[in-house]
């Protein structure tokens, strides 16, 4: 196995994130005085008033008004006014929420132009909101983000994704659509209007947990990527997402916790994100992290799940995703990765070095033809024990060092080979896909 690329699944090797699939099971949200809509041809479910009728009396009595139903039809004049009143007020009401709705929509519709004025629409991704825009308030960024966000279904994973071009490209967590990738299974898009299309995985890549999706469509509404180089800690944020997979479009608000976390997003990997204390949950990953100023700053991953913690979110900062994106969507695939172009022994474990008294290392089971470590000299049973002076326990401790390295990069490697202990000088090539997908 080529222990340069780690090929295991991602379940054997990748703890586990905080968006995990919730289990299939009915919610256990519901609204105190809400029903579902009938199925077709079923009695409506709802509120039925109760029918009064009128009591039939004595004929002795027919036609002759008394005083109980005289006190009957004032009761029910002086109901039918106050019902004519607050009838009014409702009508009042609901024009003034539309008013205020249709006010929101206006000054979203006014910032986003402001923001991407600088935007090339026929050049990479770009961190293109204006650092000087005017905060916006916190209802205005939901009604923007209502257009901007995505629910994201890929086999057994569910998460959300964020519109970053006017034809289609998202971009969402690799960890949301893994399952569908490692099994060629559908991957989904819906968007708030509740249109659903099939999506594309432009390209994918793990260690960095970030992932570009292509659908087919037009005219949409891309979110501004502001600079989070620029984030203070203290700074307020709002996350948009899809929580346990049935509360879609949910914002949470917090503030910048701290900068620049080195969070696990595999073994022997880690990614830099800023940290944040708004609430996340299953189906959140993929979504954006706004700031006050309504511009995507970060792309909403993970959260610390053990007993007792809270408030603990993390986000790959805008700066980054924005890079990674655009070779994803270029390429297919993140360039400069260092390769070596060795298959390692991954039973070469220290206990067995000691048995056979051998030196513990990475054991090299083949050399890549036309690879580095072949024009370095390396040889099928050379075991690398260091890389730089960096001690090399076994395959996996060689594979976390190479990440370290970009290509182009020359290293010392300290090989073992019969016996014989040699200063080995590489000079990294460039890990690359046998099969990526281009747009």
């Amino acid at each position: 196995m080529d222990r340069d690329r780690d090929e295991r699944p991602v379940s054997e090797r990748q703890p586990q994130q905080d968006m995990v699939p919730p289990a299939e099971e009915p919610s256990a949200y519901s609204d105190a005085a809400y029903r579902s809509a009938p199925r077709e041809g079923r009695t409506p479910y709802g509120y039925n008033p109760a029918r009064y009728y009128a009591r039939e009396e004595d004929a002795g009595h027919r036609g002759q008004i008394g005083m109980k139903a005289l006190l009957a039809i004032c009761l029910i004049l002086v109901t039918a006014a106050a019902a004519l009143g607050v009838g009014s007020l409702y009508i009042l009401s609901r024009d003034r929420r539309q008013d205020q709705t249709a006010a929101r929509t206006a000054s979203a519709a006014d910032f986003y132009a402001e923001a991407v004025q600088e935007q090339d629409p026929d050049g990479p991704l770009s961190l293109c909101g204006p650092a000087d825009a005017a905060p916006m308030a916190g209802e205005d960024i939901y009604v923007m983000a209502c257009g901007q966000v995505v629910g994201v279904t890929a086999g057994t994973g569910t998460g959300s994704g964020i519109v970053v071009s006017d034809d289609g490209y998202i971009l969402t967590n690799y960890h949301v659509i893994e399952s569908a990738v490692l099994r060629g299974q559908t991957v989904t898009a819906v968007t708030f209007s509740g249109d659903l299309y099939p999506a594309r995985v432009v390209g994918a890549e793990s260690d960095s947990d970030l992932a570009v999706l292509k659908i087919e469509a037009s005219g949409l509404t891309p979110a501004a990527l502001g600079d989070s180089e620029a984030l203070t800690v203290g700074e307020t944020v709002y996350a948009v997402g899809n929580p346990m997979a049935d509360l879609p479009y949910t914002m949470t608000r917090g503030v910048v916790s701290a900068r620049d976390r080195r969070i696990a997003t595999g073994e022997n990997v880690s990614a830099n994100m800023f940290q944040f204390d708004a609430a996340m949950n299953r189906g959140t990953s993929g979504g954006p992290v706004y700031n006050a100023r309504g511009q995507v700053v970060g792309v909403a991953t993970a959260k610390y799940t053990a007993s007792g913690v809270e408030g603990l979110g993390f986000a790959i900062p805008s700066a980054d995703a924005c890079r990674i994106a655009n070779e994803l969507i270029t390429k297919g695939y993140v360039s400069g990765k260092a390769y070596l172009g060795l298959v390692l022994d991954g039973t070469y474990t220290p206990a067995v070095a000691r048995y056979y008294r051998q030196q513990p290392g990475a054991y090299i089971r083949s050399v890549q033809p036309d690879s580095a470590a072949e024009a370095a000299g390396l040889l099928a049973g050379d075991v690398v024990t260091a890389v730089d002076g960096a001690v090399v326990s076994d395959a996996d401790a060689l594979v976390a060092l190479i990440r370290g390295y970009k290509a182009g990069d020359t290293a010392q490697l300290t090989v073992w080979r019969n016996g014989d202990t040699l200063d080995v000088s590489v000079t990294f090539g460039e890990a690359v896909p046998a099969a990526t997908q281009r747009p």
